[in-house]
């Protein structure tokens, strides 16, 4: 009889249903029907099935996927039960063992391989977070409030240097024409279509580009 393999699935100590078909000389069909008799018992009975026999599949060979069953220790438990002679003895004390085993390693765990898989954690969330915050500084637009302050600074950026009268009035005769320069400039700068559509990370970089801005000179 091969030694039962006990697997670690999310913290729950599980066997697969191929591996205990092959220690108790069972085929895996009729072993899987068996099971799919006490899952409908438990079901009707209003029980948790899933507290023994885990529903899941695997591919063969030929890349077929097939059902099978994932058996908690109640679940062998149940199968152990059904069993007689020799075979049933062997299980029993075979799956006992491994669950038993695969308890105590869990239990003896390095605390400092807990805190290391913690901290792994943690940091692939920080690196799942800093992709989201990249993501909507990306997309991110100004809000209507920072939308005034551009369209403010665009204003006062015209009127002073139209005031200070260090435009070239052969090329803007008028404040029309340097408004319509400036916001020219600005779309063109920061790649929009409307400085409505300016990303927030860049609201002070074209704060700072308004407020510096000249028009051209031809």
């Amino acid at each position: 009889m091969n030694e039962l393999k006990i697997i670690n699935k999310d913290g729950q100590l599980l066997a697969k249903s191929r591996e205990v078909a092959e220690m108790v000389d069972k085929r895996h069909s009729d072993l899987i029907r068996s099971i799919d008799n006490f899952y409908n018992v438990l079901l009707n009975a209003k029980m948790r099935p899933a507290d023994f026999f885990i529903q899941d599949s695997y591919k063969d060979g030929s890349g077929k996927e097939n059902r099978c069953y994932l058996l908690t220790k109640k679940g062998c438990d149940m199968v152990a039960n059904k069993l007689t002679g020799e075979k049933g003895i062997l299980f029993t004390a075979a799956y006992v063992t491994r669950f038993e085993e695969m308890e105590n390693s869990l239990k003896k765990q390095d605390p400092f391989s807990q805190i290391e898989l913690i901290a792994t954690g943690t940091t692939q969330l920080n690196k799942r977070v800093e992709k989201l915050e990249t993501f909507f500084d990306e997309r991110l637009t100004v809000d209507y409030g920072q939308q005034l302050t551009i369209k403010n600074a665009v204003g006062r950026r015209v009127y002073k240097l139209w005031d200070d009268g260090t435009v070239n009035t052969t090329v803007h005769d008028n404040k029309k024409k340097l408004f319509s320069a400036i916001w020219k400039d600005v779309k063109a700068a920061f790649a929009v279509n409307s400085y409505c559509n300016i990303r927030q990370k860049d609201f002070e970089e074209a704060l700072s580009y308004i407020n510096a801005w000249r028009p051209r000179l031809v």
